[in-house]
């Protein structure tokens, strides 16, 4: 991946009943990619469905429910919309970065004082993510999936203090110069880029708790992980703390 300017686009994972871990993760697509290939490549997979601007929503696509009831009754239907969305993100170039831990193990071993954990999951996708642009000599944009505004405004205030502060790896320099701007989006508003971050996270959390994953798509995703360069994916593209 050579490019001049990139965006991370980032969804998270919540812990349930069934997850124990909170992760927060996504791709890293270059700018040229993302408007030339990815963006038109899932519109077609959209409008196989009928409707080239339906929001993907992965649990909903995985059941079946909701927009995507279409897919219910029509196994034809079925098999060339999967085999188009495995193809379109199989030759779309970008690199999957995620961090997560076990809440419950965490809230246990710092009970007190400790800092948030989706701050400290997100300065962890930071280090990662600086890492990435020093390597490829570029610089990079942060798009958020949009949570409640009182959640947006606290990690915005979070970035803005690693801006000041650095993160425990990189000084604010670094922070400076190669992260141009972060801000928030919601799925539905269509962005492609964050309805892929919720695929990968949808799908990472599954593999990370040795689940199953439906449809061969981690197949796919698990060669774009990011190794650092190093061929282990463990240190940047798959991260688990504490």
């Amino acid at each position: 991946m050579t490019n001049s300017d990139y965006i991370l686009f980032l969804d998270e994972s919540a812990e349930t009943k069934t997850n124990p871990y909170l992760l927060l993760g996504g791709i890293i697509i270059s700018r040229n990619n993302y408007k030339k290939f990815l963006i038109p490549s899932i519109q077609n997979t959209k409008s196989i469905l009928g409707n080239s601007n339906i929001v993907f929503h992965y649990t909903d696509i995985l059941k079946r429910q909701k927009d995507f009831k279409i897919l219910c009754s029509n196994t034809d239907l079925q098999i060339k919309f999967w085999t188009s969305l495995r193809k379109s993100i199989d030759e779309t170039d970008f690199k999957v970065i995620t961090a997560y831990t076990n809440v419950k193990e965490y809230l246990n071993e710092y009970p007190e004082f400790s800092h948030d954990i989706y701050e400290i999951l997100f300065s962890s996708i930071i280090n990662s993510y600086i890492h990435f642009l020093i390597k490829n000599k570029a610089r990079g944009s942060i798009v958020f999936e949009s949570r409640e505004e009182t959640q947006n405004r606290k990690i915005q205030k979070h970035y803005f203090n690693i801006l000041q502060n650095g993160t425990n790896i990189y000084i604010p320099e670094a922070i400076d110069k190669y992260i141009t701007t972060t801000s928030f989006t919601v799925k539905e508003e269509n962005s492609i880029g964050l309805q892929m971050a919720d695929i990968v996270a949808y799908n990472c959390i599954r593999y990370i708790n040795g689940y199953k994953t439906q449809h061969s798509m981690w197949n796919i995703l698990e060669s774009k992980i990011y190794d650092g360069y190093k061929n282990n994916v463990n240190s940047y593209g798959l991260v688990k703390l504490f």
